[in-house]
């Protein structure tokens, strides 16, 4: 688990925000901070970006942190209109990186902030952040005032995280709440130690534990996301098999064919002929919905 760990004894410097819109296919260009720090806030929708070479989805209730000296890039084009807000600032008192394996107590005068996480409990950060977002847009604020919102907006999610963290490590996370969290996350195909660590759990016992309370492995279940969201693709769209298999996530189109068809028998073309009056008008999908629901309706099984 990477953390950032931040001097409150002052305020941080605030040097800008904004709140975005990602359009269909957006990719966030490549760029390396310099001593800044920047939040990104989920809003809605999905943007799929990389730190560092590490890959991160990031949707409404994500907290991603970038950490001064850092590159962040696009690591695939949005599939559907997302917003987030965005807020740089740098920290005038040195900020920590470490790694731990379990949530640290908080120290006197100090804040952790994670390198990702998935807020329950949002609304706080959300009226926070579009705080800053007006003292944004007034030219009378002073830049003082700025500063110290933007300090509450780090108090704030900090304080979420160790309320959420401190409940979960009290209670153990649902495996319905793993399920959802990686499929908001499949894109990033995180491994079975990135899942466990995101929910500070043991990687094998979570996967014991998954396997005792759905019947399957955590990655069968990734797989089968995965053929779900290519039955919608060769549905809905036009795309050549070579397309779908790589905008369902798989690496290698030839074994993308094979799971396919121990999946339903038929190869990805045969599928599509199968089906072929159930083409959908928009190819744009979003890996978000139920795809098991959405790919039975067009199949005419339900």
């Amino acid at each position: 688990m990477e953390l950032l760990k931040i001097p409150i004894q002052v305020p941080v410097e605030y040097l800008k925000s904004g709140l975005f819109t990602a359009e269909l296919g957006w990719l966030h260009h490549r760029m390396t901070h310099s001593a800044d720090t920047e939040l990104i806030i989920g809003i809605s929708g999905a943007v799929h970006l990389s730190v560092n070479g590490n890959a991160y989805t990031t949707g409404r209730g994500d907290i991603l942190t970038i950490f001064p000296y850092e590159t962040i890039s696009g690591a695939q084009p949005t599939t559907t209109t997302s917003q987030f807000i965005w807020v740089h600032y740098v920290q005038p008192q040195t900020a920590t990186r470490i790694e731990t394996g379990q949530w640290p107590r908080l120290p006197q005068n100090q804040v952790y902030l994670p390198r990702f996480i998935h807020l329950h409990r949002f609304s706080q950060t959300i009226i926070a952040g579009h705080q800053l977002l007006d003292l944004t847009h007034d030219p009378d604020s002073f830049m003082q005032l700025k500063n110290y919102q933007t300090t509450l907006v780090i108090l704030t999610i900090a304080t979420a995280v160790n309320q959420q963290l401190r409940h979960t490590n009290g209670r153990e996370s649902s495996i319905n709440e793993v399920r959802e969290w990686i499929r908001v996350n499949l894109a990033s195909q995180p491994s079975v130690a990135q899942i466990a660590a995101h929910f500070f759990l043991n990687p094998d016992y979570l996967n014991r534990r998954f396997k005792h309370e759905t019947g399957q492995s955590i990655s069968t279940y990734m797989r089968e996301l995965k053929i779900e969201y290519a039955k919608l693709l060769l549905l809905s769209t036009h795309d050549a098999i070579q397309t779908v298999s790589e905008r369902a996530f798989f690496n290698d189109a030839k074994y993308f064919a094979r799971v396919f068809h121990a999946s339903t028998t038929l190869s990805p073309s045969q599928y599509r002929r199968a089906y072929t009056h159930t083409f959908l008008n928009n190819n744009q999908v979003d890996p978000g919905v139920d795809l098991k629901n959405k790919v039975a309706r067009l199949e005419h099984r339900i």
